[in-house]
């Protein structure tokens, strides 16, 4: 809730200042880019913080299409590093805490003929960082190649909505909100559904 009104903040610092804020980025562009890509990177390494706030004025100074590239960017090579550290750390864990390994199969989550798809739809279900540390503790089948890859292809949609949702006007923002909000209510209905109605379901 807090990144939603951070976001919404930047929109609106985005539109009342957006002279100032585009000559002074205009003036340290690079400085500005590689800041940006950086804090999406940290991003994903420390889950507790966002760069989404920063988005609006980005969007101002390099334009949707810049801003999502350098945005999706930072967070593949955040999932990297996310990644790569929980590699590094399994072995640690897994001999200090051993049963850990037996709940945390996420290798159940995908399916074994579409392991890539379903790697890519994992990660338009859970937050990049979340899941990038969980496969790289708890899935040794996935390879640092698949989780960089599954993480550009099922990021990049959040990535551009993030990008030019500011670019929209207060009416269509208002809409996509309450279109996410929807879709999102449905979705915990349904994975909050009775397993006998789903049951039934199935079987009919």
């Amino acid at each position: 809730m807090a990144v939603v009104l951070l976001f919404a903040a930047g929109i609106w610092l985005a539109r009342d200042f957006a002279a100032p804020i585009t000559e002074a980025l205009a003036v340290h562009a690079v400085l500005g880019m590689a800041v940006f890509f950086a804090s999406a990177v940290v991003a994903v390494l420390l889950p507790m913080l966002s760069n989404l706030p920063l988005m609006p004025l980005a969007v101002l100074a390099w334009g949707p299409w810049w801003s999502a590239g350098l945005l999706l960017s930072g967070w593949v090579v955040g999932a990297m590093l996310a990644f790569a550290f929980g590699r590094h750390a399994r072995a640690l864990i897994l001999r200090h805490f051993p049963s850990v390994q037996r709940h945390a199969q996420i290798d159940r989550l995908m399916l074994s003929r579409h392991r890539w798809w379903s790697l890519v739809l994992l990660r338009m279900t859970f937050p990049v960082d979340v899941l990038s540390y969980a496969l790289g503790l708890f899935s040794a089948r996935t390879t640092a190649v698949e989780n960089a890859g599954s993480t550009a292809v099922g990021a990049a949609p959040f990535a551009l909505l993030f990008a030019l949702f500011p670019t929209l006007s207060g009416t269509a923002q208002w809409t996509v909100l309450a279109a996410s909000l929807l879709v999102f209510v449905l979705y915990v209905v349904w994975l909050l559904r009775d397993p006998a109605d789903a049951a039934d379901t199935g079987g009919t």
